[in-house]
């Protein structure tokens, strides 16, 4: 089921959103806060991802593969945007990785 769908942006985090990616800078900018970014970068990446898994469904088979290891490395950017990452996980994040980036 869709994030939107279930609720889980409300207005103000859309608001953050658009702000985020569509309008120029206000200067001076004023950070804000640690909690509201992270819940902006996470509404990103949910938002990407939903969007790439949409977009999955149009591509010939031959390009599945290539989708799905884009989609898997949303899904760790979007993990880490919600709890950095620790020296053991950033570890097995980065091994898990083969030659070329892809995530295995």
């Amino acid at each position: 089921m869709s994030d939107f769908a279930s609720g889980y942006l409300d207005s103000e985090i859309l608001r953050l959103v658009i702000d985020h990616v569509f309008m120029p800078p206000k200067l001076p900018r004023v950070h804000p806060g640690r909690q509201e970014e992270q819940k902006t970068n996470v509404a990103l990446c949910n938002s990407l991802i939903e969007a790439a898994q949409d977009f999955l469904q149009f591509l010939p088979p031959s390009e599945g593969p290539l989708w799905l290891q884009m989609i898997k490395m949303m899904e760790l950017a979007r993990r880490a945007a919600k709890a950095p990452f620790n020296k053991v996980d950033l570890q097995r994040v980065l091994s898990d990785m083969g030659i070329g980036g892809t995530y295995r």
